[in-house]
């Protein structure tokens, strides 16, 4: 049986430690949502005492949200300290945010996410530096923060694969649950050629997304493979040229968006658990969840729009 990443009550978000803007993005009449990102620019956020640039956009419509990962010129790396909080921060948001229903998850440029910053590895700066007990703690208390903020993200998630995602890339598009590919998208698993393990949960979520003989071979080699390949494999759910990538994938997200909110938090959660409970047990929870659902007012209103031959009109209560 596998087990499962750590819990949700792992993810640090503490009263305190969740990100802030400087005051000259107030001063330029910026939008900022609650946790103190400014939507639609890069931010300045302050973490742990240092204030540094967090490279993602944080852009709403609706009940969809659109997270853009936004360092083309290095190709939207992950392992710094600013996107690892600024996504993490984002994540947290999306839970504690109920009327938000599902998220995109995107790459600035042509690429959808380097993975590690490889300057970084030669230099031995950032999460690459230190003793072989500083770097395990670097890894525990840095990179691998984003899988599980996404792990247990309460809404769905979508990566919209823009361009190559390697190494660690790769594996942040499969922490969504769903991925949509532009034709000019490829997947490498490319660790090893680094002399690298995957360390941030990619030898968990890659035998998932493909099996375990499709996973060693990508694995293994640290070949890359091309959009059509992912597709073959069941790595992605469709593949669309460039200009249609993000029109699909809001696509996809307004039609899971009018389904009532309820009811999709609880469903993302029973296919999480389903990973690695027993049936018996997926049925216990099952059952509590549905004694749940069938005393929401929307599941009230679903039944008499579907009896009425109307449109339903969902609350979230």
């Amino acid at each position: 049986m596998d087990a499962p990443p750590p819990t949700g009550n792992e993810l640090p978000f503490p009263a305190g430690t969740t990100a802030t803007t400087r005051p000259a993005a107030a001063a330029a009449g910026q939008r900022r949502d609650r946790s103190g990102i400014v939507a639609g620019d890069n931010r300045s956020i302050v973490a742990r005492g240092a204030t540094v640039t967090a490279p993602l956009r944080v852009e709403r419509t609706g009940d969809i949200v659109v997270w853009t990962i936004d360092n083309p010129e290095q190709r939207n790396p992950i392992s710094d300290e600013a996107t690892i909080e600024a996504l993490e921060t984002a994540v947290g948001e999306a839970n504690r945010d109920h009327s938000l229903r599902v998220a995109i998850l995107t790459g600035a440029g042509t690429a959808f996410s380097a993975g590690g910053n490889v300057k970084h590895m030669r230099t031995k700066a950032g999460m690459f530096g230190g003793t072989p007990a500083e770097l395990r703690q670097g890894y525990r208390h840095g990179i691998q923060r984003i899988p599980k903020a996404l792990y247990h993200c309460e809404i769905p998630t979508i990566a919209a694969v823009n361009g190559p995602a390697i190494g660690a890339g790769c594996d942040l598009a499969l922490m969504c649950d769903m991925r949509i590919a532009a034709t000019t998208a490829t997947f490498a698993e490319s660790f090893v050629r680094l002399g690298l393990i995957p360390g941030d949960g990619g030898a968990w979520l890659l035998p998932r997304a493909v099996g375990m003989a499709r996973a060693s071979q990508l694995a293994f080699t640290g070949a890359a493979i091309d959009a059509a390949t992912a597709l073959d494999w069941g790595m992605v759910n469709e593949v669309v040229e460039p200009d249609r990538l993000l029109e699909t994938a809001h696509r996809l997200a307004a039609d899971i968006a009018v389904n009532p909110p309820h009811a999709l938090r609880m469903t993302k959660r029973l296919l999480r658990e389903g990973q690695h409970q027993s049936l018996e047990t997926l049925l216990e929870l099952s059952a509590a969840m549905q004694a749940i659902t069938h005393h929401t007012a929307d599941h009230d209103e679903a039944v008499s729009a579907m009896l009425e031959r109307r449109t339903p009109g969902f609350t979230g209560n």
